[in-house]
């Protein structure tokens, strides 16, 4: 059987079977096929486990779990869409059984502490089933075993177990030559973890567990581990299953409620010595001797289904690294699709013939697309194949089986195309899905993936015209060398990249996620006058920060030489971090002094894990300064400025030098208005909840009073957490409205209503609860003191909006003690610090300020430029 066939690779262009079976004439190749496929509908019988019919989902990994394993969101959603497509036999993608032989840091992983949430996934796949097709419709699900191996991620870097040395797998991973193996007794440990984890399948009421061995993982890579030398676990054929057939062993000794099966590679397309099922001539033809054997061995102690998988996605010896480097498009197999698919079909129909009692499942048609339940049902109706699974087919038509039962045809316009996208996602780090199909889903998860991407973002970076008279530099308030920042990537130098970013922002990250780029870098760019748009600074500025982080290039570097003086800095915000950072950059001694329990400030409190993750600000801020010394830098964290410790104590205490960075904390309600006791809120108190806790409940109808950013993300907060109506009442038009926007487009596309030209009265409330707001309309006049046209209420057109919540998002303002503990320095009308000039100095000798405190609420980039500021004049005021 020659394998590997010299043939071009083509896309999927065919329009009848007639078509497909010249192409099959032409590379001396066939395929099975009937017209009937009947033989897809009928149920099936696998030991103990009964089929409703002979399809199956196949397992193919979202990697959108939790952190500890738990299935979230996107798992249910894509579950319960298989479960209602109709599908006999639904296989659950790769679960870890220990946090090491995790793939990605949100693989799934069944243990103790995440049963419970396996449980609610089993059984919303029995309701939703039951629920679709009556209480007799039945798909049995099985939850599948693995540790990743040589392949394992837990934490999104690297960090392989592997068998043995390969002298082709290593190098690709950049493997040291004395890179360690796991040993035997690792090993042994192990298979406890499998059977703890199959009786937790069992708890959790799966009908069967899959002992994964195929595509190069840990148990496929101990069957080929034949220089694996010295060890109960290599070489001979007896210890290089041992593995498998131990752990299958103990699974159906000690948890025989359950199940077994597996998904084994029967043929790895990997030559002698390191690949299973191999010919032992070093050639690429297929060897079944110990497959077959191992098979027959495993149902001998009760495994009652084998999926027949093939290959290893992870190897071909044509190109240097295809799979575990960032590549646009992703990899092209040098052969027709259809070589593959009829090496498949012939090894698994092979397998039948030699192994008449072990119920097997077909795999790997989906590029046949329309043509793939004809080929499938010929391989049922033969009696060849028990099931026929399709993996990326489902994650595109989750109905495929239902449409081949109700109408005995697919609808082509409705299948996997086999673009990879799916598999671009994971390797771009994204939770995985149909971009072609289910596009609103899966559409911005892939795109922010290939913000991850090396090769897009250099792509992307070559658009930048490098101007002479950089306009989107005089757009950043930071004033960062845009030009040079995107040029580096472009070149392939992210590490330049990074320092030409952190030259003038100290605090990159966070501002590539939270500032308005489309108003400042992005808004002055000439790209956008002359082009498609202009160069995405945003984009590539998140992907070098994130890139250096991850690559430990964040630490910050200080002069060996300490200089005596110390600098208090109130406000561990984007202000206050920026000047701490600039300070000990100079050689100071700094203390950082904040009310919270992590650095971040309000906007890393407040503003939506979706635009701002709570961790960004905190894990940039350790990252670039983890490698301070407790005598150059301490934190005073959880510790409030107020009568107990005023800028007098800070003074009295030692320090040279006081910088103020704290953020506008207190919230301005309602003018006039009576507040009832339950149902109104204030938006930073409302957003901080949301925030820490992703589940607060939110009532139908909610108001929110403001136009802001601060309302934006409050009413888009609000519909996100449940709410059906929400209403954003502004008292001027949408061009007066301060907030950015892509902050209003976002609202806009959330649902929320603009109750525009409308000014919020007061309160109307029942038994003490908010149930509506007084609203009455307004004209504009003539501009007042912001600028903007004043709105005129309009007194006879005073009307109630009913809602359950109202969330006030009307401003800002500084702590009420400001003042109390900041004695001597000059403040605003609004009570706000004022500075001198760009100095950040204010009218107490040696006290600084600068951010929110002193703006009354900008951009954190702003905040940042002004605390580097400050920094600078504190070190030359102090010589």
């Amino acid at each position: 059987m020659d394998v590997r066939q010299p043939s071009q690779h083509e896309t999927f262009n065919f329009d009848s079977w007639s078509e497909i079976e010249e192409k099959l004439n032409e590379l001396s190749l066939s395929l099975p096929y009937t017209e009937d496929i009947s033989a897809l509908a009928q149920s099936r019988q696998a030991g103990p486990l009964s089929f409703p019919n002979a399809i199956a989902i196949h397992p193919v990994e979202g990697c959108d779990g939790s952190a500890d394993g738990r299935p979230e969101a996107l798992t249910f959603r894509r579950y319960e869409r298989f479960a209602r497509g109709g599908s006999g036999l639904i296989w659950l993608e790769a679960t870890a059984v220990v946090h090491r032989g995790r793939a990605n840091p949100r693989q799934l992983w069944l243990h103790e502490q995440t049963v419970e949430d396996f449980a609610r996934l089993r059984s919303m796949i029995s309701d939703a089933a039951a629920e679709e097709f009556g209480p007799d419709h039945k798909p049995v699900v099985v939850a599948q075993l693995t540790h990743s191996g040589r392949y394992s991620k837990p934490a999104g870097v690297p960090a392989p177990v592997i068998a043995y040395r390969h002298p082709i797998l290593d190098p690709r991973h950049d493997l040291p030559d004395d890179y360690p193996v796991i040993s035997d007794d690792e090993l042994d440990e192990l298979q406890q973890a499998y059977v703890d984890a199959a009786r937790f399948a069992r708890d959790a009421g799966f009908d069967a567990v899959d002992v994964k061995a195929c595509h190069g993982y840990l148990l496929y890579e101990l069957l080929n581990a034949f220089t694996r030398e010295n060890s109960r676990y290599g070489g001979s054929y007896e210890n290089r299953t041992r593995m498998l057939r131990e752990i299958v062993q103990r699974i159906r000794e000690e948890v025989p409620e359950i199940a077994v099966v597996s998904r084994l590679s029967v043929y790895d397309a990997m030559p002698y010595p390191y690949g299973f099922g191999m010919s032992k001539d070093g050639s690429m033809e297929p060897d079944l001797e110990e497959p077959v054997r191992l098979i027959n061995e495993l149902r001998e102690m009760g495994v009652c289904l084998i999926n027949v998988a093939y290959g290893s996605p992870y190897y071909n010896p044509h190109v240097e690294r295809p799979y575990d480097t960032h590549e646009i498009g992703g990899y092209v197999p040098d052969e027709h699709p259809l070589v593959n698919i009829s090496t498949m079909v012939d090894i698994h129909r092979d397998l039948a013939r030699r192994l008449p009692e072990m119920p097997l499942v077909a795999t790997g048609f989906t590029w046949l697309r329309e043509f793939s339940p004809n080929v499938a049902a010929a391989l049922v109706a033969s009696e060849e194949a028990l099931s026929v699974g399709w993996g990326r087919m489902a994650l595109a038509h989750p109905d495929f089986a239902r449409e081949i039962f109700e109408d005995g045809a697919l609808t082509p316009t409705k299948l996997c195309i086999c673009c990879s996208s799916c598999t671009q996602i994971m390797r771009d780090g994204g939770r995985s899905g149909c971009v072609v199909r289910d596009w609103e889903v899966y559409e911005p998860i892939f795109k922010e993936g290939q913000a991850r991407n090396p090769a897009v973002m250099r792509e992307l970076a070559t658009i930048c015209r490098d101007c002479h008279a950089p306009t989107c530099q005089t757009g950043c308030p930071a004033g960062v060398d845009i030009p040079s920042f995107v040029t580096a990537i472009a070149e392939g130098n992210e590490r330049a990249a990074y320092e030409v970013l952190r030259e003038t922002n100290p605090l990159p990250e966070l501002c590539a996620y939270v500032c308005p780029a489309s108003e400042q870098c992005e808004g002055a760019c000439v790209q956008r006058h002359i082009s498609d748009g202009p160069v995405p600074i945003r984009m590539l500025q998140r992907y070098v920060c994130e890139v250096a982080r991850t690559e430990g290039w964040t630490a910050m570097s200080t002069p060996e030489q300490l200089r005596d003086e110390r600098i208090a800095v109130i406000g561990a915000g984007p202000a206050g971090v920026a000047c701490a950072v600039r300070l000990l950059r100079e050689g100071f001694r700094v203390t950082i002094i904040d009310a919270a329990e992590r650095p971040g400030g309000t906007a890393s409190e407040t503003i939506p894990a979706e635009r701002l993750a709570s961790h960004t600000a905190a894990e940039e801020t350790t990252a670039i300064l983890e490698s301070c010394e407790t005598d150059r830098l301490q934190w005073r964290m959880g510790t409030r400025m107020g009568e107990d410790l005023t800028v007098d104590d800070l003074f009295d205490e030692g320090f040279d030098a006081v910088f103020v960075g704290v953020g506008l904390t207190e919230s301005i309600g309602l003018p006039g208005a009576d507040r009832p006791e339950e149902g109104v809120i204030d938006a930073l108190t409302f957003l901080r909840q949301a925030k820490s806790d992703r589940s607060v409940e939110v009532p139908e109808r909610v108001a929110v009073l403001g136009g802001g950013n601060t309302a934006m993300d409050s009413a888009v907060t609000a519909s996100r957490a449940g709410a059906r109506d929400v209403y954003l009442i502004y008292r001027r038009s949408f061009a007066e409205m301060p907030a950015w926007p892509d902050e209003r487009d976002e609202a806009l596309e959330e649902g929320v209503h603009f109750m525009l030209l409308t000014q919020p009265l007061g309160y109307v409330a029942e038994n003490g609860r908010v149930c509506g707001v007084r609203v009455a309309s307004t004209v504009l006049g003539e501009p007042d003191e912001s600028g903007r046209r004043r709105p005129i209420v309009d007194e006879d057109s005073e009307r109630v909006v009913a809602v359950d919540m109202v969330i006030e998002a009307m401003g800002q303002a500084p702590p009420s003690d400001l003042s109390d503990w900041l004695p001597g320095v000059e403040l605003t009308d609004r009570g706000l610090i004022v500075t001198r000039g760009l100095s950040g100095r204010t009218s107490r000798e040696r006290v600084y300020a600068g951010g929110d405190i002193v703006n009354g609420g900008d951009t954190v980039v702003q905040a940042v430029a002004d605390g580097v500021v400050a920094a600078e004049q504190i070190a030359a005021d102090l010589g």
